[in-house]
């Protein structure tokens, strides 16, 4: 599980997983937006090291 800690007093705020949260630090009052971030697919690569375009079904 991950730590969220305040950034101003480093409070524990939460443990665990999320895609999208809104935390107010209730010792000083910091409102942290906090939103998880999915990686892009990698391009494929032939053996040469050349890039291969996908074809999408139309």
């Amino acid at each position: 599980m991950r730590e969220i800690r305040c950034g101003i007093c480093n409070k524990l705020l939460a443990k665990g997983e999320a895609f999208e949260l809104a935390i107010k630090c209730p010792r000083c009052g910091t409102v942290h937006l906090l939103r998880a971030v999915s990686p892009g697919p990698e391009p494929i690569e032939a053996p040469s090291g050349e890039k291969i375009a996908c074809r999408e079904s139309v």
